[in-house]
């Protein structure tokens, strides 16, 4: 499993980089309310796999959502950049 490095040394140094984050571990990440994250996982508006009940985020989600968030040089719409990728194939 790949190490991700932290560059200020603080904490989360030396973890490993996850495949999937859980649904807490991503509204941390995006800092938004679980019970939001919740509501776009389950109308379809954010992308997730969904494993029985237990929803999980691939850590390559959130990455290009950065990177699109990056390269557009303005805000992004989850819900119409989830719904280009599901016409391309996979995520945007």
């Amino acid at each position: 499993m790949e190490q991700a490095s932290n560059p200020a040394g603080g904490a989360g140094a030396d973890r490993p980089r996850l495949a999937f984050y859980n649904v807490a571990e991503t509204a941390d990440l995006l800092r938004m309310d679980q019970s939001t994250l919740y509501r776009h996982l389950r109308s379809g508006r954010f992308p997730a796999v969904k494993i029985g009940g237990r929803y999980v985020v691939p850590r390559q989600v959130v990455e290009r959502l950065v990177d699109e968030v990056i390269a557009a040089g303005r805000c992004v719409d989850v819900a119409e950049w989830a719904a280009r990728a599901a016409l391309s194939g996979g995520v945007a």
